[in-house]
């Protein structure tokens, strides 16, 4: 059991047990204002889980959850970036965080993203606008799609893993990440077939489960939307 715990401990660090909600509210000149929203609920469940299965409550015990209590270590620096304005850090819940900004153009927004994901500057930007056009460029969802598959390289390697790993979805259910685009007039087209459009046809929604294996996760989506 002791080994359980030790191989659940470090899924639970590689993938942070987390759901996160992006939303970007766009404007027709390119400006808007970006949130994001990060739900550490599924950690502090997972902690007093191992904390219960653990003979001498020490394996889960270890785990001090007080360093969370920072959008800074989560999001990065914002300040001094041009175009980027009104940040805003809040705690919402004792495990729910919220980070929110407005940004003067693409380049602006494209530069704090750059802050929360360093090898995003390698990658390229993560956003594109132009009149009518508004396109997510990242294939790594955030870097998540890289942990993940590690977890399941992982798991093919042993079966005390593989049983490991199932205990911990059912322990934790689904891990969640969502975008979702607000666009100032209807949206006309869009590339990403797992993405779903609202009745009033302004708002883009794509929802993810990290622990699906059977899809190729990917944030990547080019949106027409009336001029």
């Amino acid at each position: 059991m002791k080994k359980i715990i030790v191989v659940l401990l470090s899924a639970l660090l590689l993938s942070g047990c987390l759901d996160i909600t992006e939303e970007v509210f766009l404007e027709k000149d390119g400006s808007g204002r970006y949130i994001t929203t990060i739900d550490m609920s599924k950690m502090q469940e997972m902690v007093e889980m191992l904390k219960a299965f653990s003979p001498d409550g020490q394996e889960g015990g270890k785990m001090d959850l007080s360093n969370l209590d920072s959008m800074q270590n989560m999001m990065g620096d914002l300040s001094g970036i041009p175009g980027i304005t009104d940040v805003r850090k809040e705690k919402k819940d004792s495990n729910v965080y919220q980070l929110s900004f407005r940004f003067k153009d693409v380049r602006a927004l494209n530069e704090a993203m750059r802050k929360r994901n360093e090898k995003q500057t390698i990658l390229g930007d993560m956003y594109s606008f132009s009149p009518g056009s508004f396109t997510c460029n990242d294939t790594t969802m955030m870097g998540l799609n890289k942990a993940m598959q590690g977890m399941n390289g992982d798991v093919a390697a042993s079966d005390s893993m593989a049983a490991a790993m199932q205990m911990l979805q059912g322990m934790i259910g689904d891990m969640t990440y969502r975008t979702i685009y607000h666009f100032p007039s209807k949206v006309s087209a869009f590339t990403n077939k797992d993405a779903k459009l609202s009745e009033d046809g302004r708002t883009l929604k794509l929802e993810i489960n990290l622990f699906d294996k059977e899809k190729t996760h990917t944030l990547q989506n080019k949106v027409s939307f009336q001029k």
